[in-house]
């Protein structure tokens, strides 16, 4: 179902469940108010008929029924009858309209003072009248005939309005309606011509400060986050492509001119020995992108223990340093807590372990002093690891896509690497919930600082 119709249905019932409450109070205390209004005449008959009959002396029953009948404002089969206290009747002022009230219907009203009772279909009153000589019952009844058919001329009004406000809802329900779902008609018809081709478009809004703009302001977001994961894509393939063309190449080269003539044993030894070389390349590079792929898709966070950083840092710089016996590297330890479970994090020993490692050798590897420095420290219940160099630095330019796989920069083409060892770095500290940033002066020093959140 259509939001439209929808919205239309949910407005029209709401609407009519409204009218229907609405319209059925109104019957029923008109009703009431009908019936009270007729009881009111039966009292004002039934005082009236007492005051003749007690207070004017020259009035007896006989002719106050002549009275009574005399009167225009009689109602539809109206009687009243007078009961003493003995509990007789001393007055009736119709004898073809007679209604039976037995003496405990008398004793009744003479307790309460007023009673309401049905008798075949006739509404009678019975109430109490003072006289100097004591007290008088009344009764007075009629058949409500006008009230009932106000009622009914009152419910077939109430009907005919209800179905004519529902059939005027449905109409304005469905234009209103449309008018609300027409902004997001407009923000399909422009999804439908978003293509990969065109991913730099983005969707329009008149007014973005209601919950549609908001939506399209989330997509345009989305949109952006697509199109720089088209272009890292587009960079992925074009840097993977050159790497894996470089080694191919050289083995390709090397196996022809190896076929052109009659070599000497030594020659080819030399050639296999350097095709080995880049065929060790091959592997390596084959190696750093399943370990790449392994952590994106792995579930190592199940298998998480409490390490203790420090110990992990201090293992990065021994295995760094024995790499090369020219890389020195410097720890800085006067900021490092005393509490040992301020240097606890939880984690994967050995993807941490790859991590600062890979960072560390790094930056002896850039280095012009073949020298890093390591500096912890605790900030807000987080544990912060800056590693630090003195070197070519980092073009400002390429600092936006150094984590992105087999980048590298223009000043590290001599160095020997594939550009993945950053990428690996830095989905090894967000699988930790961590962070990495860089800060680097070109010619000058570059700083990499690693966050982890403490163990709790």
């Amino acid at each position: 179902m259509q939001i439209r119709s929808r919205l239309t249905y949910q407005f029209t019932y709401l609407v009519s469940a409204i009218l229907f409450v609405s319209y059925f109070i109104i019957y029923v205390f008109s009703q009431q108010n009908y019936k009270d209004k007729f009881y009111s005449r039966l009292r004002q008959k039934a005082n009236t008929a007492a005051e003749l009959l007690v207070n004017v002396n020259q009035v007896d029953s006989k002719l106050l029924g002549i009275i009574n009948r005399a009167n225009r404002d009689i109602l539809y089969k109206e009687n009243i009858m007078a009961y003493d206290t003995c509990h007789e009747r001393i007055y009736r002022s119709n004898d073809t309209i007679n209604f039976h009230i037995d003496v405990d219907r008398v004793k009744e009203v003479f307790k309460k003072k007023e009673v309401r009772f049905e008798i075949n279909e006739l509404e009678v009153l019975g109430t109490v009248f003072v006289t100097p000589e004591g007290q008088i019952v009344v009764f007075a009844g009629a058949e409500d005939q006008y009230s009932a058919e106000n009622a009914k001329d009152l419910k077939n009004i109430l009907i005919a309005l209800f179905l004519l406000f529902v059939f005027i809802v449905v109409i304005s329900g469905w234009f209103f309606a449309g008018r609300a779902v027409k902004p997001i008609s407009e923000v399909i018809k422009q999804v439908d011509q978003l293509s990969p081709k065109r991913l730099e478009q983005r969707l329009n809004t008149d007014d973005s400060e209601d919950e549609i703009g908001k939506m399209v302001i989330t997509i345009n977001r989305l949109l952006e986050r697509i199109e720089n994961a088209f272009k890292l894509q587009k960079t992925f393939i074009a840097n993977v492509s050159h790497e894996l063309k470089n080694p191919l190449t050289k083995i390709s080269s090397q196996l022809e001119v190896a076929l052109l003539n009659e070599r000497k044993i030594e020659d080819y030894k030399q050639t296999i020995a350097s095709v080995l070389e880049d065929t060790q390349d091959l592997a390596a590079i084959t190696e750093s992108l399943l370990e790449l792929n392994k952590i994106s898709i792995s579930d190592y966070q199940a298998s998480f223990s409490i390490l203790r950083i420090d110990e992990i840092m201090w293992e990065s710089r021994s295995l760094t340093q024995k790499l090369n016996a020219t890389y020195k590297v410097m720890i800085d330890t006067q900021f490092m807590p005393d509490d040992e479970e301020l240097l606890q994090i939880k984690g994967d020993e050995k993807l941490v372990l790859t991590a600062l490692k890979n960072l560390i050798e790094n930056g002896c590897k850039f280095s012009t002093n073949k020298q890093t420095h390591v500096c912890l420290q605790i900030i807000d219940q987080t544990i912060e690891i800056k590693i630090r160099n003195e070197g070519k630095g980092i073009p400002e330019a390429d600092i936006p896509y150094i984590f992105q796989p087999f980048f590298r920069a223009e000043n590290t083409a001599a160095s020997k690497g594939y550009g993945i060892g950053l990428s690996l770095v830095e989905r090894i500290v967000s699988l930790h919930l961590g962070s990495i940033s860089v800060q680097s002066e070109q010619n000058g020093w570059t700083e990499f600082s690693v966050k982890f959140p403490i163990a709790t």
